[in-house]
């Protein structure tokens, strides 16, 4: 079966490229994450709304039926609900809520209104919270008292979904355990006993498990090395037949699937390759069955819009709701996030593109240059020939500097004109790491003192001037001190050159590269001073990844 899904942007979602995270509930509503603390809601024949949650970071946001819960780093949790829907939430008046305001979500007296929540799920119309001691959970559904349950303890993670009576945790002992409905065999344990309080799930180790998702009588597991195993109702557990334990998903057994998103009736896979998998009902104008929709018991590859099959560049984000699907770009990394704001700010440009019809634009001479091969002149004498108004180069230069691709066929002719192929077969980070290769074309030195050379002895580290002027707020506020004819600056930080030498590296490539050569304890003692130090952006992985590498030790 042949399966396209058909690109209907969000129109009024701006600035799409900055999206985190959307999830969706049971109406074609939807809750975007975006920024530090901003959420924006789109709702069927509104207009959108906008949400700043004072104070707080972010951490995650997942959806209910009707409800959205919003997760800050802080350990407190938030709702957006719908006026008088089925207490999915233990807010003290449920009646009074809105899908206007986003509200606290109390713990019910103050000794649990202290506790500070890890993670949490949402399960249909119920909910639970990991805290430091068990999951603190609604356990509810459809009932006016909301009353909060120490269901287990030594809880490590713990799973829901969008639709459905049922969840599963993860422990310290690394065991999986289950509870709730289980008419259609959603709980993989062997049989369709409802489970009132929580069973082990055999043969399977908490550290195995990527993701897993129950919704309304089937669940999805997902492993970390990517293999899929599906229990439950035919057609939504990915097989012909039902299954009532975990059991892999024969179309997805050649594949490596690094992402899941599952709604009441929809399934989606996405594999490491950036190919899409559905599989379950979905509404549509193609031919259906007796209840009008389209059935795929088993998953089929889905033919991704034009705008995602010509841009490699884009790693894809996946959400279900129980009527929707959403595909979006996921969020720009640092690296990008820095070059869009060079971009948009315009400072520091060292030259500029003169067209036709008097068109001039301020660039940087090193970035493009080093995106497309070409001398900026040979760009200005293949696009002359051309009558290209501002505005699309202007498009074009958004692939240059961020690889956004807005208008794929206007990109197309560029590049055609350019004598460059297309789609792209780099992204804007394989050319910057490209970039910090090319030793000849580092424009500009930091000079680093250590203390066992002379006073006026210094180990240099070339470098390209624009790359310190975009990562680095501290750089950024040094050059407004010295010449612009100035080939060289000292770094008073008082770190090791090899601290300096790995910091630079990530600017260009985003990653932590250490050696066995490597003082590994002070180097990442320094390199965690750096992010404030260097005044880096906000949403360094600097530490996720110095993390990653202490853990290993």
């Amino acid at each position: 079966m042949k399966v396209d899904l058909n690109s209907t942007p969000l129109s009024k979602i701006k600035n799409a490229n900055k999206v985190r995270k959307i999830v969706s509930g049971n109406n074609p509503n939807c809750l975007i994450w975006k920024g530090i603390n901003i959420l924006e809601f789109y709702q069927t024949n509104s207009e959108p709304k906008s949400f700043t949650i004072e104070k707080e970071e972010i951490k995650d946001i997942q959806s209910g039926y009707s409800t959205y819960l919003i997760f800050s780093k802080s350990g407190k949790v938030f709702s957006l609900a719908q006026n008088g829907t089925c207490c999915e939430i233990p807010l003290s008046d449920p009646q009074s809520s809105t899908y206007d305001k986003i509200r606290p979500v109390p713990f019910f007296n103050k000794k649990e209104n202290n506790r500070k929540v890890d993670t949490f799920a949402m399960v249909g119309w119920s909910n639970y919270f990991v805290c430091k001691d068990g999951i603190l959970g609604d356990g509810t559904s459809n009932q006016s008292k909301n009353l909060p349950v120490l269901i287990f303890e030594n809880v490590t993670r713990v799973f829901g979904g969008v639709q459905g009576n049922s969840f599963f945790f993860t422990t310290k002992n690394n065991e999986l355990y289950t509870a709730g409905a289980n008419s259609y065999r959603c709980l993989g344990i062997g049989n369709r006993k409802i489970q009132k309080s929580p069973v082990k799930v055999y043969n399977w180790k908490a550290e195995d498990i990527l993701d897993l998702q129950t919704n309304d009588g089937y669940s999805i597991l997902i492993t970390k090395e990517g293999k899929t195993y599906g229990c439950g109702n035919t057609g939504y557990n990915g097989f012909t037949k039902k299954k009532s334990t975990f059991t892999e998903i024969e179309e997805l057994k050649n594949k490596k699937v690094v992402e899941y998103s599952g709604g009441s009736r929809i399934s989606l896979a996405l594999t490491n390759e950036n190919e899409l998998f559905g599989w379950g009902f979905f509404t549509d104008n193609r031919p259906t069955d007796q209840y009008g929709n389209i059935r795929i018991q088993t998953p089929h590859k889905f033919n991704l819009p034009e705008i995602f099959q010509n841009n490699p560049s884009i790693k894809l984000k996946i959400t279900c709701g129980t009527e929707c699907i959403y595909l979006y770009p996921s969020s720009n990394s640092c690296l990008i996030q820095d070059f869009q704001k060079l971009f948009e700010s315009k400072i520091f440009c060292d030259s500029k593109l003169s067209l036709n019809e008097n068109i001039q634009v301020p660039i940087h001479k090193i970035i493009v240059e080093s995106r497309t091969n070409l001398q900026i002149s040979t760009i200005e004498d293949l696009l002359n020939k051309e009558s290209f108004s501002k505005q699309e180069i202007l498009l074009f230069l958004k692939w240059v500097y961020f690889d956004e691709i807005t208008n794929v066929d206007l990109l197309k002719q560029i590049f055609n004109s350019l004598n460059l192929s297309f789609p792209p077969k780099n992204t804007f980070q394989k050319d910057l790491h490209d970039l910090f290769n090319d030793e000849d074309s580092k424009d500009f030195t930091l000079l680093i003192k250590n203390d066992d050379e002379d006073e006026d002895e210094y180990e240099e580290i070339p470098v390209h001037k624009i790359i310190l002027l975009t990562r680095s707020g501290l750089f950024r506020e040094m050059f407004e001190n010295i010449t612009e004819e100035s080939q060289s600056v000292k770094d008073y930080s008082g770190k090791s050159i090899e601290s300096i030498e790995i910091l630079i590296k990530y600017f260009y490539t985003e990653k932590i590269e250490l050696t066995a050569d490597h003082d590994i304890l002070l180097i990442i003692e320094e390199l965690e001073d750096s992010i404030e130090y260097y005044q880096l952006n906000e949403n360094s992985n600097i530490l996720s990844q110095l993390n990653q590498i202490t853990n290993k030790l």
